[in-house]
């Protein structure tokens, strides 16, 4: 009897050994892949902290699916970026992603809305998204062609082809993405706003978690005496993980003075990547007080005695 189930083991663990993992591309699956790692908002605020001597706006990319098709998904993919003047500008995208005839590498065609202001209506939901070829112009020349390797996806256009497009495409072309690596919750995208910082320019994006949660400070301030309970709650705080921000207010509504923001910081001389969360002294902008968890954690929160908060992660994105 054990001879018999230790076969049975041993010819479970060589069924495991041979299933493809997650982190191995088989042939046919790579468009459910990519399905699955695209979907979510993506901001690269922590890459904007550690930029240098060029400066890197700030940019929020979200992607989402909108039909399931046979020859296969459309996507909206929304770029907003804001420079170090605060300028702000944005694209609005829809693509195609198809897959090659044996499955193994994917295609994301680029489409223009001829009605932006339809498209963008879509993309908010004020309007049931239905695709009318009449209403999208293909950028075919821009498409990227992509491979997974392992578990990470790299996809690029051809550059030279899609510049022909641009005088046709207005503002909206600078955020037009020409390269792209997918590697967990990172995302790299080159668009032809960052040529001009340089031809390996890129804008890294992380995959953004929502935090919903508590705070309650006291009247006091820092300085409150241990007996103080004049204490001021608010139950509604929503941040996300790249530098969400939210005012501490008192019960009148009034601003306190302080902030929240969490964020994913990275420490390289210790070899450190945290989830972080920060207390701003808004007057200055400056960081009085921090705490730090593993940035896999599902909950953070402190008592810092005149202050207290605690935030957990949200199941689902909005």
């Amino acid at each position: 009897m054990r001879a018999a189930v230790l076969l049975i083991l041993f010819g479970l663990l060589a069924a495991c050994q041979t299933m493809p993992g997650r982190g191995v591309a088989t042939a046919g699956d790579a468009p459910a892949r990519l399905d699955a790692a695209l979907a979510g908002d993506w901001d690269n605020h922590e890459q904007t902290k550690q930029a240098s001597a060029v400066a890197t706006p700030h940019v929020r990319e979200t992607l989402r699916m909108v039909d399931q098709r046979r020859d296969g998904s459309l996507w909206f993919w929304r770029l907003q970026s804001t420079d170090a003047k605060n300028v702000s500008t944005s694209a609005l995208w829809l693509m195609l992603a198809t897959a090659t005839e044996n499955g193994d590498r994917v295609t994301l065609t680029p489409y223009r809305a001829l009605d932006p202001a339809a498209a963008n209506e879509m993309f908010d939901g004020k309007r049931k998204f239905h695709f009318d070829a009449a209403q999208w112009a293909q950028l075919a020349p821009c498409a990227q062609t992509g491979v997974w390797k392992n578990a990470q996806f790299q996809a690029q256009a051809d550059a030279a082809a899609c510049s022909a497009l641009l005088p046709g495409l207005g503002e909206s072309a600078a955020l037009l993405p020409l390269r792209i690596a997918l590697d967990g919750d990172m995302m790299r995208t080159a668009t032809f706003a960052d040529q001009a910082r340089g031809a390996d320019a890129r804008i890294d994006t992380r995959r953004v978690r929502w935090f919903s949660g508590w705070a309650a400070i006291n009247g006091g301030g820092p300085k409150a005496h241990a007996g103080n309970q004049d204490w001021h709650m608010q139950k509604d705080l929503r941040l996300s993980s790249e530098g969400g921000r939210v005012e501490l207010r008192w019960r009148d509504g009034a601003a306190s003075g302080w902030s929240l923001e969490l964020e994913r910081a990275t420490y390289a001389e210790r070899k450190l990547h945290v989830m972080q969360l920060n207390v701003i002294d808004d007057a200055s902008g400056q960081t009085i007080d921090y705490v730090w968890t593993d940035p896999k954690a599902q909950a953070i929160g402190f008592n810092l005695g005149w202050l207290q908060a605690g935030l957990t992660t949200e199941q689902l994105s909005p």
